[in-house]
C-alpha cells in the first residue's frame, strides 16, 4: 500500500504536442542537410538518406497520436492506478502502471501501461501530459502519489531468525 491519498486529476490535450513534433522534424531535417552540405553526399546515397528521413518522419506523424491519452482522467485510489475516458463510467476503469517520464514542476509526461487483470502490463505504452493548471487543488496530492513508493511489508521476527 501506498501512503498518498486517493486522487483523480484530469488528463487534458497536450497543447504544445504538435509544436514540439515540427520543431522535431525541422530539427532532423536541418541535421540531414547540414550532412548533406559537410559531406558533399549526391546521387543514390543522397536520396536514400532523405527518403528514410521522410518515411520515419511519415511513420511518427501517424504513429504519434496514438500514444497519447487524452479526453480522461488518471486516478490513485491508494493502492493501484486507474485510467477512465470521460465517456466510461466508475465501473469500466481500466487499470494502469504509471512511470515519470519528465517532470517540470508544473507539469508531468507519465509513461502509462494498461495492465490485465492478472497485474501484467499488456497493449501499447501510452503517455499523458499532465498540469498543475488543470486542477491546481489536487496537484499536490497527485504528485505525491506519483512519487510515493511502496511500504515494504516488516518480517515477522521468527522469518528474520530463520534467514541468519
Amino acid at each position: 500500500m501506498h501512503n498518498a491519498p486517493p486522487v483523480v486529476y484530469p488528463v487534458g490535450r497536450f497543447v504544445w504536442g504538435r509544436l514540439l513534433f515540427v520543431a522535431v522534424g525541422v530539427l532532423s531535417a536541418v541535421g540531414l542537410l547540414s550532412w548533406q552540405v559537410q559531406t558533399q553526399a549526391t546521387g543514390p546515397m543522397l536520396w536514400a538518406a532523405w527518403m528514410l528521413w521522410g518515411v520515419c518522419a511519415g511513420f511518427a506523424a501517424l504513429w504519434a497520436p496514438r500514444q497519447a491519452l487524452m479526453g480522461g482522467r488518471l486516478g490513485w485510489n491508494g493502492e493501484a492506478w486507474f485510467w477512465q475516458t470521460d465517456a466510461d463510467s466508475a465501473d469500466q476503469a481500466q487499470a494502469v502502471a504509471v512511470a515519470v517520464g519528465v517532470d517540470i514542476g508544473q507539469g508531468l509526461l507519465l509513461w502509462v501501461n494498461p495492465l490485465d487483470e492478472q497485474g501484467h502490463a499488456q497493449g501499447r505504452l501510452l503517455c499523458a501530459w499532465l498540469q498543475a493548471g488543470a486542477m491546481p487543488s489536487k496537484w499536490h496530492g497527485f504528485r505525491c502519489a506519483v512519487y510515493s513508493r511502496p511500504k515494504t511489508a516488516a518480517l515477522p521476527d521468527r522469518d528474520l531468525q530463520e534467514r541468519l
